[in-house]
């Protein structure tokens, strides 16, 4: 006839920290802004460099034309200035020699006598350059006059005035061409180039990693919001019914019995607090790196019937079925037992908290080559594939519809996952939605070396 009284009243225990709903506006404005502004930088920095690639290659362009000039006119005062005692005449690069004017006839004779690959070589190095260039002599047809083997297929490039260079002797032209200069010039620009793409690749990487911490930090924000939310609705049932329940024992009326009801309750309730508590605190303590092991040899099948066992009075209130199938030969390991302990409570917890009607759980061992694999399967309302890859995260909560249709506050399975890891093992998550959920546990032989031994 009690249990009327023990209904929590609506009026307390209202979320206690929410973002101000001006400020999540303001928020939520300001980041696309702030992203499309930041997008809009990026584009002019990537702009601006790529001029300035183009500038700087028009430039170097310019300069090496110039030089070729300089390096074309002390070729010419060379074959123009002075006389030779001898001339070779019987040489195949020497072509239509007949039918040029005596000067110039001296002139190719001097190209000849000359090693005019050296010469040519020695004035553009005193310039600067350092390219391999192709020449010939050409009288005012167009016609070639001197032309050596390696040029022979190149005087379309020679004679056009986009590919070649030129200086006048007389009525002849002495043209050069660059076969390699487009690789010549990205070569002396490689340096401008490489640094230019490794800004534009810092740009890009201080771009994103922005992207995600925004992201993140808002992804964050709305998580926590949604533990505060949590946390003050799975206070709010314990607080309610201690707080009735002592007032109830203030009333002289109440019978013996009565009492003892209310004083059962109270310490039912004040444990739930405690719990409720710890799984906070320990979660905290495992995601700032203060979690220590204290290592011991256990019987990973021996602890996993006295969660079991400590946990009978709660799966039969909800009708739940455990199944052991506990068959590793060898299940013996160096393992923290107060953490291993948790995290088998929190996974036989969740399978009850995402369970259908009927709970039904198995608990699997077998032996691995390095150590032992747990696996707890449930007949649960299962997960979607896109937030397996999530679970794990520290805050994150499956979307059930009704953000306190199950009670929890997104922390269990990021503290199973740490608890593993730090013992040297790691947890895998297999599920289909309306099929169940099977979290795999390997626990190895051998542990880390930042354990401690007990």
């Amino acid at each position: 006839m009690f249990v009327g009284h023990m209904q929590a009243p609506r009026r307390i225990c209202t979320p206690i920290d929410r973002t101000p709903p001006e400020l999540a506006r303001m928020t939520g404005r300001l980041i696309p802004w702030l992203v499309g502004s930041m997008t809009v930088a990026m584009l002019v920095v990537v702009a601006v460099q790529v001029n300035w690639l183009e500038s700087s290659a028009k430039l170097r362009k310019e300069v090496f034309d110039q030089s070729v000039e300089q390096s074309l006119q002390i070729v010419a005062t060379w074959l123009t200035a002075g006389h030779l005692d001898e001339v070779r005449s019987d040489d195949r690069n020497l072509l239509r020699t007949d039918e040029l004017a005596p000067e110039e006839r001296m002139v190719v004779r001097r190209m000849e006598s000359f090693p005019m690959d050296s010469l040519l070589t020695i004035a553009l190095k005193e310039q600067g350059i350092d390219a391999v260039p192709v020449f010939g002599a050409f009288n005012r047809y167009g016609q070639p006059v001197f032309l050596p083997e390696d040029a022979e297929d190149l005087q379309d490039e020679l004679l056009s005035p986009r590919t070649g260079y030129s200086v006048t002797l007389g009525t002849l032209q002495f043209r050069v061409h660059f076969p390699r200069l487009p690789r010549y010039l990205m070569g002396q620009m490689l340096g401008a180039f490489a640094l230019s793409v490794v800004m534009m690749l810092l740009i890009a990487a201080i771009f994103a990693h922005t992207l995600l911490a925004i992201q993140r930090t808002k992804r964050l924000d709305r998580l926590q919001r949604d533990l505060v939310n949590n946390l003050t609705h799975e206070l709010k049932t314990p607080i309610s019914s201690i707080g009735l329940a002592s007032e109830a024992l203030a009333d002289p009326s109440f019978d013996d019995d009565a009492k003892k009801h209310y004083l059962s309750l109270i310490r039912e309730e004040n444990k739930r607090l405690g719990v409720l508590v710890e799984n906070v605190l320990r979660a905290s303590l495992s995601e700032s790196g203060a979690m220590r092991l204290y290592m011991q040899p256990l019987n990973v099948h021996d602890l996993v019937k006295n969660v079991v066992k400590n946990m009978a009075m709660r799966l039969h209130k909800q009708g739940a079925k455990v199944e052991l199938d506990l068959t590793a030969s060898n299940p013996n390991l160096m393992l923290d037992r107060i953490h291993v302990t948790n995290v088998l409570f929190n996974l036989i917890d969740n399978a009850m908290k995402y369970a259908k009607e009927d709970p039904q759980i198995v608990i699997r061992s077998e032996q691995t080559p390095d150590g032992l694999s747990l696996h707890i399967q449930d007949n649960g309302i299962g997960i979607a594939k896109e937030h397996l890859g999530k679970v794990f995260e520290r805050l994150y909560r499956v979307p059930t519809g009704n953000v306190h249709n199950v009670k929890g506050f997104g922390l269990g399975l990021s503290y199973v996952k740490n608890v593993l890891e730090h013992h040297g093992g790691s947890v895998h998550i297999a599920s289909q939605p309306g099929e169940g959920t099977t979290l795999t546990l390997n626990l190895p032989f051998e542990q880390p070396d930042k354990t401690e031994a007990t």
